[in-house]
């Protein structure tokens, strides 16, 4: 049975890891990257904060186009 495209992406934006959702686990995932950066000393505390509000708007802009 063929399935259409937006059927497709549906299905798939449904999915989980370890349980997770997809869009929480990415968020998750960026947030280990941008902590472990701070931890290090890569990213002043500004910094940080501006990098987690551009991913974050990222995230939900792409979700609202998807």
């Amino acid at each position: 049975m063929s399935e259409t495209f937006n059927e497709a992406v549906d299905k798939e934006s449904h999915g989980s890891i370890f349980g997770i959702p997809n869009d929480i686990a990415l968020v998750l995932a960026i947030d280990a990257v941008l902590i472990s950066l701070r931890l290090s000393g890569a990213l002043s505390g500004h910094s940080f904060v501006g990098a987690k509000v551009l991913g974050t708007s990222a995230l939900i802009g792409a979700h609202f186009l998807a």
